[in-house]
């Protein structure tokens, strides 16, 4: 009896870790699952994060494109303030250059010159 009453024992143990390992592997897949649906969720937000990242590349890239082009025209306009300043030391000689030869003109006539330049 101690025999017939150690297998029902062994057999009613054996089917309830069968019971438990049959329950307890649907949790455990459930959880499995679970954990699959957050790495596919950090896998996709890595995605976003990377298409963020190009965008940001782009967007950096435009903004060094535009830089360069304003220190291009910063220098075309310091080129061209030094012509203009030049041309107008030449304008301010040539006009200086008349006077004097209109100044030379009156003396030679005779003319006096006006009491006050004004």
């Amino acid at each position: 009896m101690d025999v017939a009453a150690t297998a029902i024992n062994a057999a009613v143990v054996a089917i309830v870790g069968l019971i438990l390992g049959w329950l307890g592997k649907g949790r455990f897949e459930m959880i499995d699952r679970r954990f699959e649906a957050i790495d596919r969720r950090f896998e996709a937000i890595d995605r976003r994060f990377e298409a963020i990242d190009r965008r940001f590349d782009a967007v950096d890239g435009r903004f060094e494109a535009v830089d360069r082009r304003f220190e291009g025209l910063e220098h075309r306009i310091d080129r061209i303030d030094e012509r203009f300043g030049h041309r107008m030391d030449a304008l301010q000689s040539s006009v200086d250059g008349m006077r004097s030869d209109l100044t030379q003109v009156a003396l030679a006539l005779g003319l006096r010159g006006r009491a006050s330049n004004g």
